[in-house]
């Protein structure tokens, strides 16, 4: 699967990378935007480096007031969600309520081996901070998308179904060889041919030494032609060069200029469309560019106008802290500090301090302060937002009205994050992990005998339910030793294994996940029975309003008690089904 020929999908793959950092676009008349110049210039100043030296050219020192960090903070704070947050419910919850306990458990075990609560908190900062951030299927997984290695082919896109990406990787030997579906061979001429002892993070960087050689990777995702994608499998002759589809290629290789042999790794047909296999997030609004506003890049111009507020004050006090004399006698010394002793005595007509006082210094404040106001308006980050006091006067009422509108604002843009989560979780995690899920694995997921019999005896309930007529007349007695005889079967068997299929049948499209913030309807609702059931006084809407409040959380509902048949009834058969307890479907 190499290619030395220079045409086709590899020259197609070098020229995009080429524009991507060479190029911009015109996103409206006169309008000129560059996403690789525009990450660059972000990173800058998240890394506080707007200037290659601290010292400028007067020897004066160049301060960096960082208003943007903070500010990211505090919407960080507000956006933030845990694993804990993550959970699983079916719009069936009676009925499905085996398998979203199992979904649940093993959702939970999974988020727990990989560490998900750090990438969670990671992907939010990255959110709030660029404005974006993107998501990528991997076997079982998903990982986030190093936004500098990245090449967005059609900047202009609006969603990720409007263009293809290139993702830029650095590898080990040893990370090649353990790739699974690579092709070992080319694989093993690459490690031979392309090794080089230095690595940078981006293309552009500079390249640092390493003792270990490391190999320039390209994957591509997008559409491309069936003679192309033949074509970097080494079959010139074959395909239709008016037939596409997606595909995803991986190379190495690829240089500037387009010289040297070229390698394909890898090379497939994808099913589907790109978020399928790709998800991003976008804090800002789309204005005819595919990378939206962040934090710092809607608070560039107050830092860099910040920066130069706080350096001419800093220059200007130096100024003005200097302690100066003035004098017409010539007598005087030239240096009171260093040519006086404690006790002397100076002969002078006239002595006076000079008073240096910075000029326009309550200007620059007001204009900082100014500055700041703006900056928390952009941001959504006013002093009740932050978790401060509110300026003295403020009326109470107003405060109030500030932080609700503020949570708001703040519950949007986490649906905003939480969305995409969602998709990830219910159609990249969870459909591989239920895939193969046995019941020995299922007891590791729940780790407690007393939980696998809770689970087993909602299932004799439900088997239950579902052949009472079948098992025909019978008393209180023989039902539930008709229930243990069942249940005794269960814990022999572990029908879970036999059952899996049936189980998860027809669930999955029932299957929704939830984040804390993204449905708030469910927590509303929650709240308002809470606070009935503290006004209610009839046991019976007691009983109603917490079984609403267990189905909404996916609580287990212990089985009801079912009134003992009369003789009568049990003569006659009738009456059976009555006695089914009625039960109560929760709010959606």
């Amino acid at each position: 699967m190499s290619k030395e020929t220079h045409s086709g999908l590899f020259a197609r793959i070098e020229t995009e990378i080429s524009n991507y950092i060479a190029q911009g676009v015109e996103v409206a008349e006169g309008v000129h935007f560059s996403q690789h110049d525009t990450v660059k210039r972000i990173y800058k100043f998240r890394n506080k480096q707007l200037s290659s030296s601290k010292i400028n050219d007067d020897l004066s020192y160049n301060y960096y007031f960082d208003i943007i960090e903070p500010r990211v903070d505090s919407m960080v704070k507000n956006l933030r969600f845990d694993t804990k947050h993550v959970k699983l419910f079916s719009t069936n919850p009676i009925d499905d309520f085996g398998a979203v306990f199992i979904a649940n458990a093993s959702l939970k075990k999974w988020m727990n081996e990989k560490g998900e609560d750090d990438k969670l908190k990671e992907s939010v900062e990255e959110f709030v901070a660029n404005g974006n951030i993107g998501f990528k299927k991997v076997k079982g997984t998903y990982e986030i998308v190093d936004v500098l290695n990245l090449v967005v082919t059609n900047q202009l896109a609006k969603t990720v179904h409007e263009t293809d990406l290139i993702e830029r990787h650095e590898l080990k030997a040893s990370e090649i060889k353990a790739m699974k579906g690579w092709d070992q061979d080319v694989a093993q001429r690459v490690i031979k041919d392309l090794g080089e002892k230095s690595f940078s993070a981006t293309s552009e960087t500079t390249e640092q030494s390493s003792t270990s050689n490391s190999y320039e990777i390209y994957e591509f995702t997008g559409e491309v032609s069936e003679k192309e994608f033949y074509a970097v499998k080494g079959m010139e002759q074959e395909g239709d060069a008016d037939t596409y589809f997606l595909a995803k290629i991986i190379v190495a290789g690829l240089e500037e200029g387009g010289s040297g042999e070229k390698y394909t790794l890898y090379a497939e047909q994808l099913n589907g469309d790109m978020t399928d296999y790709y998800e991003f997030a976008h804090l800002g609004k789309y204005n005819g560019r595919f990378w939206r506003e962040g934090l710092v890049e809607k608070l560039m111009d107050h830092q860099i106008r910040a920066n130069q507020i706080g350096n001419d004050l800093a220059s200007g006090l130096e100024w003005a802290s200097k302690v100066v004399f003035k004098s017409n006698d010539s007598r005087v010394l030239q240096n009171i500090r260093a040519d006086l002793d404690n006790g002397d005595v100076i002969l002078a007509q006239d002595l006076d301090q000079l008073y240096v006082r910075m000029q326009g210094a309550d200007q620059l404040i007001a204009d900082w302060n100014r500055l700041m106001q703006d900056a928390d308006r952009i941001s959504n980050s006013f002093e009740v937002v932050r978790g401060e006091s509110l300026p003295a006067g403020t009326p109470f009422r107003l405060g109030a009205l500030i932080d609700q509108n503020a949570g708001m604002l703040f519950t949007f843009l986490r649906q905003k994050i939480t969305l995409p989560y969602k998709r990830i979780f219910k159609n990249w995690v969870l459909a591989e992990l239920i895939k193969d899920l046995k019941g020995e694995k299922i007891f590791s997921l729940v780790g407690e005998i007393e939980v696998m019999d809770r689970l087993r005896t909602i299932m004799v309930e439900k088997w239950y339910m579902e052949n009472l007529v079948k098992i025909g007349p019978h008393t209180k007695e023989q039902a539930e030793a008709i229930k243990a005889e069942k249940l005794d079967e269960l814990r022999e068997t572990d029908p879970t294994i036999e059952n899996a299929p049936e189980i998860w049948k027809g669930v999955m499209p029932r299957l929704f996940v939830t984040i804390t913030g993204e449905n708030s309807d469910l927590a509303d609702q929650v709240t308002d029975l809470i606070n009935l059931v503290g006004l209610e006084k009839d046991p019976r809407r007691i009983a109603w309003i917490l079984d609403q409040i267990y189905g909404i959380r996916n609580i287990p509902i212990p089985p009801q008690e079912f009134n003992e048949p009369s003789e009568q009834q049990i003569v006659s058969g009738a009456g059976i089904q009555k006695s089914a307890p009625q039960v109560q479907q929760p709010i959606e």
